[in-house]
């Protein structure tokens, strides 16, 4: 199962969230003929979830949030609470609003939320393909200038184009290296990882830019590893490289 997973891989999950009503939700990933992936998924949640307060937050803890279950208007009056506190903690936030096409209709209504998330994290990482859904035809740069103004540090992440960053009052770029994917599935969540990763070992809300074009290249890492296979989690070999 999940659990049994994610313990033998070292993830606690005393917090982890379950329901009995509903259904689990099922995601169908398909891969086109350069092996990025489009995805389908099916999903019957209970009326009521989410019910649970979260854990205690400290220092040097990093909350990772976002998709559609961070604007999603149900779940929102649980959400905003658990983020605000983990920040008033003294966690660090990133968001990925990883916001799909299928949900392009109702952006007049979820941009503001998702502008409102960008206020509540510390760094803002989202891909190029987010950013085209969530303003249209806005040019790259003024998409970061648009996050910082309401913050926090931002990265937009462009595939094989590397990673476009405004961090620190500094804008830079990092490229990433050239591969043949094998599957892009778990790319951006692990590229997630590496972030968390990389903060760990350089230090949160470093003003040295050096010390971030390190974050971005451990993320990168990360995320090239998971696209060299059909798996979507870096590897064993590659884990204990680290």
């Amino acid at each position: 199962s999940i659990i049994v997973f994610l313990r033998e891989n070292g993830v606690n999950t005393d917090c982890l969230h379950r329901f009995i009503a509903g259904k689990t939700p099922v995601a169908l990933a398909f891969l086109d003929d350069e092996n990025n992936a489009e995805y389908q998924v099916y999903k019957e949640f209970p009326e009521d979830r989410f019910q649970f307060q979260g854990p205690r937050f400290q220092p040097g803890d990093i909350l990772l949030f976002g998709s559609f279950f961070a604007v999603n208007p149900v779940l929102r009056p649980r959400v905003v609470p658990l983020l605000q506190r983990a920040r008033a903690e003294g966690a660090y936030l990133i968001y990925d609003p990883n916001f799909r096409r299928n949900h392009a209709a109702g952006i007049k209504v979820y941009r503001p939320i998702i502008e409102e998330n960008y206020a509540m994290a510390h760094l803002v990482r989202g891909s190029d393909e987010d950013f085209k859904t969530i303003y249209e035809d806005m040019p790259g740069n003024e998409v970061l200038e648009k996050i910082r103004s309401f913050g926090p540090d931002a990265m937009i992440t462009a595939n094989s184009q590397g990673v476009h960053c405004l961090v620190s009052g500094h804008q830079f770029h990092v490229d990433a290296d050239q591969i043949e994917p094998v599957s892009t599935i778990g790319a951006g969540d692990n590229f997630n990882a590496g972030l968390a990763y990389g903060l760990c070992m350089e230090g949160q809300m470093s003003a040295d830019i050096e010390s971030w074009k390190r974050i971005v290249n451990y993320a990168l890492s990360f995320s090239t590893n998971v696209c060299l296979s059909y798996d979507n989690y870096i590897s064993h070999d590659f884990a204990e490289s680290l």
